[in-house]
């Protein structure tokens, strides 16, 4: 049939719906795909408030309560104002869930050794009751943190660490986070 014919002869509706379903199957397909794409963007949120995100996944178990952690990390306030990091301490820190706020023992908890994360909790999380330092304004606290090593029952060494500080006269130095 020449094509003068075929463009006066008057379209099967049926092929018409089934093209236009099939565009929507497309496109719905990927908007689909783009929104399981983007759910490593979007952090989890627990019910106290965390909103915790994975940038790197480690390996290895959680870090858990009789651990201790050497951790690379940065806090900063709502705008984007660093109010303390490891570098400022000379670099990776030993931290254990006992001895830091709660909102960052939730996060220790998430994290495995050599991942990077990134999490923001309501300033209750950090302080509870009390009222905020001077200078710390806004909501959340953020912190970008990379776990260099986790000692496996590393807290309870660093506890007797402590307190062997303590007998001689000396104090350690107080935990950040």
């Amino acid at each position: 049939m020449p094509p003068a014919e075929a463009a006066d002869r008057p379209a099967s509706s049926g092929r018409t719906v089934r093209l236009w379903l099939g565009f929507l199957i497309i496109i719905a397909a990927g908007i689909g795909l783009a929104w399981l794409g983007a759910g490593s963007l979007r952090p989890e949120v627990s019910s106290t408030g965390l909103e915790f995100r994975t940038v790197k996944a480690g390996t290895g178990d959680p870090i858990r309560t009789e651990d201790a952690a050497l951790l690379d990390y940065a806090g900063s306030l709502d705008d984007g104002t660093v109010f303390d990091s490891s570098e400022a301490h000379g670099g990776p820190q030993p931290f254990t869930m006992s001895a830091v706020f709660p909102g960052f023992a939730e996060a220790m908890g998430r994290m495995q050794e050599g991942g990077t994360y990134r999490f923001s909790m309501p300033k209750s999380l950090a302080f509870g009751d009390r009222p905020a330092p001077q200078g710390f304004t806004g909501d959340k606290l953020t912190f970008d943190v990379q776990v260099r090593k986790v000692v496996r029952g590393g807290a309870a060494m660093m506890q007797m660490q402590q307190m062997q500080q303590q007998q001689q006269g000396g104090t350690p130095p107080p935990q950040q986070p």
